[in-house]
C-alpha cells in the first residue's frame, strides 16, 4: 500500500506557521508534520494530540503478571504438598505480596520495552520531505493528503504566508 502524496511548505518565521497550522485544523486536515529549529509550544495545542499506546501494555504486563503471581503460588503449594495443619492450603492473603511484586515487576518491565520501542531510537531513514534547513532556520509543514486535495491544501498554505510550497497545483494566474 503506498502512501498518499505529500504537500510541503516552508516558511521563515512561526507566525506564518501557526496560521498554516490553524487553517488545517478548521479545514479538518490532520495527517501531517511540522518541523521546526526551535520548540513551538503554540504550535503543539494546534497539532492533532494521538494517544501513546504504552499504558494499555503496562495495564495487559500489569495484570499479566499478577496473574502470574498467583499461579506461581498456587501451583507451588499444590505440587510441594505442604502440610498447613488444617489450615487452608490456598491462602490469598500471604499470596497477594507476591501478586503485587509481579505485578509491579512485569508492568515496570513491559514498560520500559515498549517506551524503548516506541521512542523510535533505531536508525531510519530521512523522511523526503524534509529539508535540511528546518534545523537551522526555517519551519515547516508537510501534509499527507489524496490527488483531488492537494491544490486546496497548497492554496491554504500559500494563503497563511508560506515562502515555498511544493508538490501542490502551481497558483493560477
Amino acid at each position: 500500500m503506498s502512501e498518499a502524496p505529500r504537500v510541503a511548505a516552508t516558511f521563515t518565521e512561526a507566525e506564518p506557521l501557526l496560521a498554516a497550522l490553524r487553517s488545517l485544523r478548521e479545514a479538518g486536515i490532520d495527517r501531517l508534520t511540522v518541523y521546526s529549529p526551535v520548540p513551538l509550544h503554540e504550535a503543539e495545542a494546534l497539532l492533532p494530540r494521538q494517544d501513546s499506546p504504552i499504558r494499555w501494555y503496562a495495564l495487559a504486563a500489569g495484570i499479566a503478571g499478577c496473574v502470574g503471581g498467583f499461579a506461581l503460588c498456587i501451583i507451588a503449594t499444590r505440587f510441594f504438598g505442604l502440610t498447613v495443619g488444617g489450615k487452608p492450603v490456598v491462602s490469598w492473603l500471604p499470596f497477594c505480596v507476591i501478586g503485587f511484586e509481579l505485578t509491579v515487576l512485569i508492568a515496570g518491565l513491559a514498560t520500559m520495552g515498549t517506551v524503548f520501542l516506541y521512542s523510535r531510537l533505531y536508525p531510519r531513514s530521512v523522511a523526503e520531505d524534509y529539508d535540511p534547513r528546518f534545523s537551522v532556520d526555517t519551519f515547516g509543514i508537510s501534509v499527507q493528503c489524496e490527488d483531488d486535495a492537494r491544490g486546496k491544501v497548497a492554496d491554504l498554505l500559500r494563503e497563511a504566508g508560506a515562502d515555498e510550497v511544493r508538490g501542490g497545483a502551481e497558483p493560477a494566474g
